[in-house]
């Protein structure tokens, strides 16, 4: 499971309004920080979480694409776009760390369980498997979602 970083509340159904499901963007600059590498870890059918300034864990979605656009800005190179799909909501969404330190994570850019600067992209591997999340079918795990995807 991968956690995403969005705390600055980057609204993109504006940014790429001829793009549907877009749930994550990142840029070829941002990829070339070393605390982004997992980024070539996600795939389709990944489960991600997407936190935003809140800094609440509530979102669960489903990977469904992800597409460079052949841009190619001065500054920050390609932009890449993750797709995805609402699988799950945590109900009632909850504090990422306190629910990090209760799951006992431990990730070296969530130093005390919160974002690190520069850092976009987690790969939390099976340490959210047991988090229980509300589905369309009912109550599921982490775990669950994961072998469904």
């Amino acid at each position: 499971m991968f956690l995403l970083n969005n705390i600055h509340n980057r609204n993109y159904k504006k940014c790429y309004p001829t793009e549907s499901d877009v749930i994550f963007d990142i840029s070829e600059k941002q990829l070339g920080n070393v605390k982004n590498t997992a980024w070539k870890e996600l795939r389709e059918g990944s489960i991600v979480c997407v936190v935003t300034s809140t800094r609440k864990v509530s979102t669960f979605c489903k990977v469904t694409a992800i597409k460079g656009l052949g841009d190619k800005d001065p500054d920050s190179g390609e932009t890449f776009l993750l797709f995805g799909v609402v699988i799950a909501k945590l109900m009632p969404e909850s504090n990422m760390g306190l629910l990090l330190s209760k799951f006992s994570v431990k990730h070296q850019y969530l130093p005390n369980n919160k974002f690190s600067i520069g850092f976009n992209v987690a790969e939390l591997g099976s340490a959210l498997d047991p988090l229980e999340v509300k589905t369309r079918r009912g109550i599921k795990s982490i775990s669950e979602l994961k072998e469904n995807a």
